[in-house]
């Protein structure tokens, strides 16, 4: 199954911000659309700074809008400040390049880099290699293809819970259904997308007797975690799988998958 059409000037930020991340067409396009006055508006206060190199703020526009296409995967962000805050420094960037260039200014022997500058905003982490970089972006879009192919029940119960940060009660009563069949929706859907990650189709296949006991002994612990931290409790995922040796490796691939999910939570929610 895939994601919902529809006018993608009616979606939320968030929900446009996922959708470009998993190359929908138009979305990255509505992305900045929807940012076009402020690229104007900083462009026009870059280029107002030193208005003796005759840089126009349409160039500066031009330039760092390109700059962005090409480098949208790096943004790492999952809030609209976050990206209003990138895109301005992309802008500085490009701005600072157009006056360095118009004097023909050279960076200096010591080999830095200074932080207004455009090799600023590519510089990553030394210990992630662009191999690494490369595989985690891929690995980002897989899960989200994944995500949006659950059946529509247990999706909607994980993105209230867990992207909108909705207790299991407020889920509940807004699907009309019991606490506990929320809770078992996202259970079965973080198994579904645990067994699709790993290469499967569909939901995870019959099991044996042995492993229906395991399933049945981390879908317990699963519960307990939901809840504690439900309850504001900070609970380690892998110390948790740890101590639930009955079902460790299934619970901690649960845990795994689910911790993936939190990560596209947009940052600022309660």
């Amino acid at each position: 199954m895939s994601m919902e059409k529809g006018p993608l000037s009616e979606l939320s930020f968030e929900e446009l911000l996922l959708r470009a991340r998993v190359g929908e067409e138009g979305a990255l396009e509505e992305l900045f659309r929807r940012c076009q006055p402020a690229l104007d508006a900083w462009a026009s206060r870059r280029a107002a700074l030193d208005p003796s190199v005759g840089t126009r703020p349409s160039d500066i526009v031009q330039d760092s809008a390109l700059r962005a296409f090409e480098k949208f995967a790096t943004f790492q962000g999952n809030s609209e400040g976050e990206w209003f805050a990138w895109l301005k420094q992309v802008v500085l960037s490009q701005s600072v390049k157009r006056v360095r260039e118009a004097r023909s200014q050279k960076r200096g022997a010591s080999g830095s880099v200074s932080l207004d500058t455009d090799e600023a905003l590519t510089v990553r982490a030394p210990q992630r290699s662009p191999s690494q970089f490369a595989s985690g972006q891929e690995e980002w879009r897989e899960l989200l293809k994944n995500f949006y192919a659950l059946p529509d029940d247990q999706r909607d119960a994980l993105t209230h819970f867990h992207l909108r940060g909705m207790s299991a009660a407020e889920v509940a009563n807004l699907m009309g259904r019991s606490r506990i069949s929320v809770e078992s929706l996202m259970q079965r859907g973080v198994r579904t997308l645990r067994h699709r990650m790993a290469g499967g189709e569909g939901e995870a296949p019959e099991a044996s007797a042995e492993e229906v006991a395991v399933r049945n002994a981390a879908d317990a612990a699963f519960l307990s975690y939901l809840r504690r931290c439900e309850a504001g409790e900070v609970v380690d995922p892998d110390a948790f799988a740890e101590a639930h040796p009955a079902c460790t490796e299934e619970l901690r691939g649960m845990l795994h998958w689910l911790q993936r999910l939190r990560a596209l939570r947009p940052s600022g929610s309660s």
